[in-house]
């Protein structure tokens, strides 16, 4: 029987099943949905307010690189067992023992540094003292944390010195970098967009305008206040929804979606896919921890606690309270995430399975695929499905970075698998067996669906091709 993360099932004395979440459900439901940097700043946040949690620098693998307990790696006493010498691992793995995948992302995602190297050109040197300061103010999400008054007052410089920079900064980072929130930021992208002539002419007004009511969506209100239809707001949301985003973004997206452009910017995966030309799939999957910390219960806190439950240790009631709960609370604690780790990795491990073909040869090649039929394959609730992969990315063996949920959205990827197939046909090809050669790609497709994808990709029929 499948679990969910939303039921529990408790009895009431009139013999009814109500359907509660256990405290415990709620906890790991949400250390499941965390990304990396949430998960770790919730860490931090536990390790201050329990103090029967550790966090140490452990001894390292010389071979794998995996932290050692009590002098054993137990990683490679698993792959042992899989019949892979330690040379073998060695030379697949190709790191020493110092290797931690945290700091190949951070190399990655250093935004401050390629702003201050590009705008360094565009500014006098003069400025470059108020670009550095500001840069000190980006937040994780590359918006400006200050206020440019208070950085011209700090700095005895004008105000228009700094919005001058400000702007710059702005034209040189990804769309929205540096912008003062999100209304700045997606302004911002709209300008973009408008250069590469493509604009919706409410979009600027009711952003600059009326962004909350179009947050509540209040729709009608919008078009009252600007004079139009509500048909036209609406088309305008879903211009804002398909061409612009609540962060900054590299400055070649297109208007379609990650598939047909680059990765996703400045941010540390929670996933990573390694190739293994020589492991029968070809690829292994692992969740993104630090290998050079090491979460665990205070040991102290272990002997007091047992020293306690025999009775060899005199302790007012309110220290033994205070011992096993904070005990409690920690292995609790890492239960969860120990839980959370090995769900993220079957999952994983479940879509990079049927994705192969896309993480050899490319988008192209993406499988249709859904939460379900992960859920399926790993015992899971759908409901745990979608929390594992909601706000998490994952690092390809080309170094590139995508959304987690990027593998369930095949619908995106049928017109540019239409397009390639239209491009190398010998003969113009009719909409039904257009729709036969999707289905041998695995998209399975109507041919009134052929003909409509077609029509808004500007295909003509094939006796006009």
């Amino acid at each position: 029987m499948k679990l969910s993360l939303d039921q529990t099932a408790t009895h009431e004395t009139t013999h009814e099943m109500e359907m509660r979440p256990s405290p415990g459900l709620i906890n790991f439901a949400r250390l499941l949905t965390l990304p990396a940097w949430e998960l770790e700043q919730t860490i931090q946040e536990e390790l201050q307010g329990n103090p029967a949690l550790e966090l140490t620098e452990p001894e390292l693998c010389a071979v794998c690189g995996a932290p050692l307990v009590d002098g054993v790696c137990y990683e490679c006493l698993r792959r042992d067992t899989e019949m892979l010498d330690r040379e073998e691992r060695s030379r697949q793995q190709e790191v020493d023992e110092e290797f931690d995948p945290l700091t190949l992302i951070a190399g990655q995602v250093n935004l401050g540094e390629q702003l201050l190297h590009e705008v360094g050109t565009q500014i006098p040197e003069e400025d470059m003292p108020i670009a550095r300061y500001l840069v000190g103010y980006l937040d994780d999400r590359g918006f400006l944390d200050c206020e440019p008054q208070v950085v011209a007052f700090t700095l005895n410089v004008s105000v228009e010195q700094v919005e001058r920079v400000v702007k710059a900064l702005q034209q040189a980072g990804p769309v929205g970098a540096a912008a003062r929130n999100v209304k700045e930021c997606l302004l911002l992208q709209l300008e973009r967009l408008a250069d590469v002539g493509s604009r919706n002419p409410l979009a600027e007004a009711i952003i600059r305008d009326h962004f909350e009511q179009l947050g509540l969506g209040q729709y009608h209100e919008i078009a009252r206040a600007l004079g139009v239809s509500s048909k036209e707001v609406l088309e305008a949301r879903d211009f804002i929804r398909k061409h612009l985003r609540p962060f900054p973004v590299p400055d070649l997206v297109s208007a379609e979606s990650w598939t047909s452009t680059t990765d996703v910017p400045y941010t540390a995966p929670d996933v990573i896919i390694h190739e293994r030309p020589d492991e029968p799939n070809g690829f292994s999957v692992e969740v993104v921890q630090s290998r050079r910390s090491f979460l665990h219960v205070n040991p102290v806190y272990q002997r007091v606690a047992r020293e306690i439950r025999k009775g060899n240790l005199a302790a007012s009631e309110h220290e033994r309270q205070h011992v096993l709960e904070h005990l409690s609370r920690a292995q609790s604690f890492l239960a969860h995430l120990r839980e959370r780790r090995e769900t993220l990795q079957a999952v994983a491990e479940a879509v990079v399975a049927r994705q192969i073909p896309f993480l050899k040869h490319g988008v192209r090649h993406l499988r249709p695929l859904t939460r379900a039929e992960i859920a399926e394959a790993t015992g899971l609730h759908q409901s745990t499905v979608s929390r594992a992969v909601a706000d998490k990315y994952v690092l390809l063996p080309d170094r590139k970075v995508i959304p987690f949920s990027a593998f369930f959205e095949p619908s995106r990827s049928v017109k540019d698998v239409l397009q390639e197939i239209v491009e190398s046909e010998d003969a113009p090809l009719a909409d039904a067996e257009l729709a036969a050669e999707l289905s041998k790609r695995g998209y399975r497709v109507a041919r009134r669906t052929v003909a409509k994808y077609r029509k808004r990709m500007g295909i003509l029929p094939s006796t006009m091709r």
